[in-house]
């Protein structure tokens, strides 16, 4: 594999989206027994998986997790340490674990921020497990949360963006190109954003749409220079492309990037 394209496949994306789903037409009542009944089932499928990690975490992150544990069962619902547990368990690697407790953060804030972090935490999960379980947990949890976000946001497009992200990292059986056409829709209507542009020049490249996948990464790169993922897909794009100038070229300007400092 040459060089552009390992970058290229370490490239992590973790932008932020949602669906134009309409109001619901049920009782209030019966959207609340539903609500609960997700909250329950998403509690147990968590704590699930939190017995099963136990026995994978190394002794630091053992000891960090058991502390904040006793601190939440002393202040229950605390926000700040549903926060800590969940970077604990995100710097362990255990993206869904921390996805369910920054779930419980949104739950209590109840802010469009804490709904999105939520979201893309499990985004995150989707994207990095091999689990199938894992993954489903992941999907369906990150869709009701970047859902939310929306409901609260509606004008913001990383929202909606990261929901597309999801439909696209796991398709539904009936609708397999949802994601795509959220994504698709989502340019017509934002056409400079480079964070949409972006994502449609990583899936048109994957599906080896070269020249597409070219076109939209410019775009994505004049609009947002300092993006260093950007540059690092750029090159392999003209790599495929058979532009090595301009692969050497951009791939010139994303070690720049990562280099500066912060």
């Amino acid at each position: 594999m040459r060089r552009p394209q390992w970058i290229a496949s370490g490239v992590a994306f973790a932008f932020t989206l949602v669906l134009y789903f309409g109001f619901s037409t049920k009782p209030s009542s019966f959207r609340e027994v539903e609500a609960s009944r997700r909250l329950v089932m998403t509690a147990t499928d968590a704590q699930s998986l939190i017995l099963e990690a136990r026995n994978l975490l190394d002794p630091e992150s053992t000891r960090l997790i058991m502390a904040l544990e006793q601190a939440l069962a002393e202040n229950p619902d605390h926000p700040e340490t549903l926060r800590q547990l969940s970077s604990a368990w995100f710097a362990a690697g255990h993206e869904a674990i921390a996805g369910h407790y920054a779930r419980l953060v949104a739950e209590s804030e109840g802010t469009a921020e804490a709904w999105a972090i939520a979201g893309t935490t499990y985004l995150m999960g989707l994207q990095r497990s091999k689990e199938e379980k894992v993954r489903r947990f992941c999907r369906d949890n990150a869709l009701e949360a970047l859902e939310r976000a929306i409901s609260l946001e509606p004008e913001v497009v990383r929202h909606r963006l990261n929901l597309a992200l999801v439909h696209t990292e796991m398709p539904s059986g009936d609708n397999p190109m949802q994601g795509v056409l959220m994504l698709v829709d989502l340019n017509k209507k934002h056409p400079e954003d480079a964070g949409v542009l972006f994502h449609l020049g990583r899936l048109a490249l994957q599906t080896g749409q070269t020249a597409k996948a070219v076109e939209r990464l410019k775009e994505a790169s004049s609009l947002r220079p300092e993006h260093p993922d950007t540059w690092a897909l750029l090159a392999a794009a003209l790599e495929q492309a058979g532009d090595q100038t301009g692969a050497a070229e951009a791939l010139q300007r994303y070690e720049t990037l990562i280099k500066e400092p912060k």
